[in-house]
């Protein structure tokens, strides 16, 4: 089945330092049955800063605990190739949709060293691959020919999460043939669900699970217009303030005030979020929960 529909990424929360799985049992409420999935351990979930156990611990719980029916990816991005590896059986054990995974981020790359790396992990695993496209975190940029030419490379590519606001990439990707492409920047959302993308792996829908969607089905009606007020005056105050750079503390703070965190605790090398911080973003926030009140309900 091809993946798509709106797969948020999450935060892991932590307290006193550990993951907290009360708080993400609490998370799961809040996102379904709205959405259609989501996406764990990848940049917002700090999947870099966690341990490999912690990583399968993450996995394994939930795996056990989410909602049946609904796709689950998870980040594997790892410097250690056997590292990812172990990660993605593990994955594909517990039935995980897919993996995400970035091009390697430490020695500076030339393409043939990115195709050889997807080469290798492509014949080491069975699980189904999304090729998490980050130029701004690996240092690589791809062309859509050169998505194309690792798809080739690697038969257990499925889709691409795009954060390269590079969006002319979208149109050429799925014009060449069949890849699912993932708008992966909450900057570019809009205009990406525009260009056709067929999900999303961005915050805003487990920010707004609801209004999102909205937004999904409005475009899909073909209401272009309608789909546009609903984001702007729904979720966009939110985009404006949530910050990039920050966004995972500011978004782990909003959701300790939303009572769905027991903390907003962050680890090195990111920072929390500040009180003056944690006011713009729940003042933004409640500008958009009070529009999506006066909205009429069908």
């Amino acid at each position: 089945m091809k993946l798509a529909g709106s797969l948020p990424v999450i935060p892991t929360p932590f307290l006193r330092g550990k993951i907290d799985f009360d708080s993400l049992l609490k998370l799961f409420d809040h996102l379904f049955p709205d959405l259609d999935g989501f996406t764990l351990g990848g940049s917002t979930g700090e999947g870099t800063s966690l341990s490999m156990d912690e990583r399968r611990e993450l996995m394994t719980f939930v795996a056990r605990n989410a909602p049946p029916g609904k796709a689950l990816v998870v980040g594997l991005t790892h410097t250690v190739l056997e590292e990812l590896v172990r990660l993605a059986h593990h994955a594909e054990e517990l039935g995980f949709a897919a993996g995400l995974v970035a091009c390697p981020y430490y020695f500076p790359n030339s393409f043939p060293m990115v195709r050889r790396f997807f080469q290798v992990l492509g014949r080491a695993v069975k699980l189904d691959l999304v090729l998490y496209d980050n130029p701004l975190y690996t240092k690589t940029w791809l062309r859509a020919d050169e998505i194309l030419a690792l798809f080739d490379s690697c038969d257990r590519f499925r889709a691409v999460k795009m954060t390269d606001h590079d969006l002319d990439k979208i149109a050429a990707l799925k014009r060449a043939r069949e890849v699912a492409v993932f708008s992966g920047d909450d900057v570019v959302a809009f205009r990406s669900l525009l260009l056709g993308v067929d999900g999303s792996m961005i915050i805003a829908p487990s920010v707004f699970p609801a209004a999102y969607q909205a937004v999904v089905r409005t475009l899909h009606q073909g209401d272009a217009r309608a789909a546009l007020q609903l984001f702007a005056a729904e979720i966009l105050p939110f985009l404006h303030l949530f910050g990039m750079g920050d966004e995972v503390a500011t978004t782990k703070a909003l959701f300790k005030h939303l009572g769905i965190f027991r903390s907003d605790e962050v680890r090195p090398p990111l920072l929390p979020c500040s009180p003056e911080r944690a006011q713009e973003v729940i003042l933004s926030y409640e500008v958009c929960q009070a529009a999506a009140g006066e909205r009429p309900r069908a």
